[in-house]
């Protein structure tokens, strides 16, 4: 496969992840069969973002310097995390433990801010000082979603207003 594609396919996964993550933070809406579908809608997309990146690494692994080999390496090891954690969040909210609720916005909002940081990174890349705008989107990303998930968590009821 062309790597065209790949990207074309790795982008349109995490573009559609973006939109279709919305569906599934709300955990008090979560159990419905609605909502079971997104999440598994979202969890089908997160695992074709993170094949399609493995698919590129191996495909580009030769030309690769060993910087651009670590980073890389570390973005499907954070892939790997992220099908993790969706895959515990669908559990948890299939499931009946007590408090999941908090357990599950958590590992739904990883998932999501990664997307989000990985969007950002990529303006970031390429600009004339990458090594300065890439720590500055992955720190305002987190910010941001730090601030909106809290934000999100006391509208429902998981946090207190502080």
């Amino acid at each position: 496969m062309s790597r065209e594609v790949l990207v074309a396919i790795h982008a349109s996964a995490g573009i559609a992840g973006l939109l279709v993550g919305l569906a599934v933070f709300a955990p008090n809406q979560s159990r419905g069969g609605g909502r079971r579908t997104w999440r598994i809608a979202y969890g089908a997309l997160l695992l074709v973002l993170v094949a399609s990146l493995l698919a590129l690494i191996i495909r580009d692994w030769d030309g690769l310097g060993t910087g651009s080999r670590i980073a890389f390496s570390g973005l499907a090891c954070l892939g790997g995390v992220m099908l993790a954690r969706m895959y515990l969040a669908h559990r948890l909210a299939s499931g009946d433990e007590p408090g999941w609720e908090r357990r599950y916005v958590s590992h739904v909002y990883f998932t999501y801010i990664s997307l989000w940081v990985g969007l950002a990174i990529i303006p970031a890349l390429r600009t004339n000082n990458p090594g300065l705008w890439i720590p500055v989107a992955v720190v305002g990303v987190l910010a941001a979603g730090t601030l909106l998930i809290h934000r999100y968590e006391r509208k429902i009821g998981l946090r207190q207003i502080s």
